[in-house]
């Protein structure tokens, strides 16, 4: 009888940081060879490890190669290439979501942006076949970069030393927004939907070809996603009909899950959508509208695409079905899974205002149509919705919010608490579930965990473990790298400990998952 393995309380993203490259004030400079040539990255002494940071793994997607799939890399090097700098980001549009947007955070930004990164042990060669950790950025689909110093992968490479089992990680950029997600009629008949997922996949090849020089085993690789990433994650498990290319053997999905509404976006809207960019682009009277869209100025689809969000859509290649159904059907890469959420996953998206304060039962009815596919349910099930929600006892939604009030103030609503829990199981909680479900009916091993701590800097009454909160302590990142307020520390020594202390085992669970397939082998020390 299949039960719950894993149920965990906090959850942190972490972040890199670069200390001073030496060892008794001597340049130290790893090398390795890969199929396309040599690399030479930089030894971080203070964490004894060493970075290859910046590596290409497909052809820059520029210029006659901008709204096409990802091209292999074409090119080699006879003399050593420096891989000692993040890459850019690939062109974004920036979102504002409370407890993940970050006040005066700066990065560049280029179409050429599809590069890769791997941190490792120090000492380790070819031979020594370690795990493999792979880690796919969130931002809705619309944002985010690998060298976004939140997701730095050293902490975890470190905390692996500590626990005996050294694990090589990697992480890498991909297109988004407009860029790697703009669909309609035409770029669906070119096959040119989901460039994105097309450059997630390219990105896993070029770790299946190339780990093994860095120290890694391609055969014991987990991939790793957050909200969108964890997103990703799933259209991996579910692409080409759940075809197995034995890219990882293992997946971790943090606040999203495979099944999700973003391939549910119909054709008409999907052109709709096409035809504002080709509007914003002075492309609408071209003969050849893709070829246009290549020529645009970047700066002007960047306006374009600042106006609305592009995610992946039924494609017929990548993603043959719609999530469910392919579920249903056990139509996916049957590998074992970690799966889990926040207590507060909906905070953030109210908090945001985009729906205002919500009071009333129209109001909480507006929420549901005014995000994702809620404007296609029928009268009779939205008033189903609206009266199963506000039919719960406030004491009951009360314990379940956590620290979160029902109305923290007057700005958000007395309603807030309810259209939380809404957003939250429509985008998460829901999903979350019926994977597992899933999972298990087809006896596949699945760890669930919920988050519910509070992080510092997080306001316990409107956010509490709202969404991205777990972060920092997954990737123990006690110091609080990359964020506007450390979240693991505190004026108060006991809540200091406290929030380091859960971030230790979350990192340590997490990694006796990659290097054991299980996340209750993390108390024995390997060897």
């Amino acid at each position: 009888m299949w039960s719950w393995p894993l149920t965990i309380a906090f959850f942190w993203l972490v972040q890199l940081l670069l200390p001073s490259w030496s060892v008794n004030g001597r340049s130290v400079q790893p090398v390795v060879t890969i199929r396309n040539g040599t690399l030479v990255g930089v030894h971080n002494a203070q964490y004894h490890q060493d970075f290859f940071l910046g590596i290409p793994y497909a052809q820059p997607p520029v210029q006659d190669l901008r709204y096409e799939r990802p091209q292999p890399l074409n090119e080699s090097w006879e003399v050593a290439r420096e891989a000692d700098s993040y890459g850019f980001w690939c062109h974004s549009a920036p979102l504002s979501l409370p407890g993940y947007t970050q006040d005066g955070f700066r990065h560049e930004e280029n179409e050429d942006c599809l590069t890769l990164n791997v941190v490792r042990p120090s000492g380790v060669t070819p031979s020594s076949r370690l795990p493999v950790l792979v880690y796919i950025y969130g931002g809705g689909l619309q944002e985010g970069g690998s060298a976004d110093q939140r997701y730095n992968m050293s902490f975890v490479v470190q905390e692996s030393i500590k626990m005996g089992t050294p694990t090589v990680a990697a992480s890498f950029n991909y297109r988004v927004s407009g860029f790697g997600f703009l669909s309609g009629r035409a770029f669906n008949h070119s096959g040119l939907a989901n460039l994105g997922l097309y450059d997630q996949r390219t990105a896993l090849h070029w770790i299946q070809e190339n780990i093994a020089a860095f120290g890694g085993d391609p055969t014991r690789v987990t991939i790793q996603g957050e909200s969108s990433g964890a997103l990703s994650v799933g259209y991996h498990l579910l692409a080409y009909g759940g075809r197995d290319d034995k890219l990882f053997r293992a997946a971790i999905t943090q606040s999203g899950a495979p099944l999700s509404s973003a391939a549910l976006i119909p054709l008409d809207e999907q052109e709709q959508m096409y035809q504002a960019v080709l509007n914003a682009t002075a492309c609408a009277a071209a003969t050849e509208t893709i070829e246009c869209l290549r020529r645009a100025p970047v700066e002007a689809l960047k306006a374009a695409f600042q106006q609305q969000f592009f995610f992946p859509v039924i494609d017929g290649e990548f993603i043959t079905d719609f999530p469910s159904s392919a579920l249903k059907h056990g139509r996916f890469v049957k590998v074992p899974l970690l799966i889990g959420s926040n207590l507060n996953e909906g905070a953030g998206y109210i908090a945001s205002g985009m729906f205002g304060a919500v009071n009333t039962p129209a109001e909480l009815r507006a929420v549901i149509t005014g995000f994702g596919p809620g404007k296609y349910l029928s009268n009779d099930t939205l008033n189903e919705m609206v009266d199963g929600y506000l039919q719960l006892p406030n004491q009951d939604v009360q314990v379940d919010l956590g620290t979160v009030l029902i109305s923290p103030s007057s700005k958000y609503g007395s309603l807030y608490g309810y259209s939380t829990f809404y957003i939250g199981d429509y985008l998460v909680n829901a999903p979350k579930r019926y994977t597992a479900q899933i999972w298990a009916q087809y006896e596949i091993p699945v760890y669930s965990y919920l988050f519910t701590v509070v992080p510092s800097g997080v306001s316990p009454q409107v956010l509490g473990a709202a969404h991205f909160q777990e972060i920092a302590f997954v990737f123990k990142n006690a110091a609080g790298v990359g964020f506007t307020i450390p979240p693991l520390r505190s004026s108060d020594g006991q809540t200091e400990s406290q929030l380091q202390d859960v971030s230790s085992r979350m990192a340590h669970m997490w990694l006796s998952f990659v290097g054991t397939l299980s996340p209750n082998n993390h108390q024995r020390r390997f060897t």
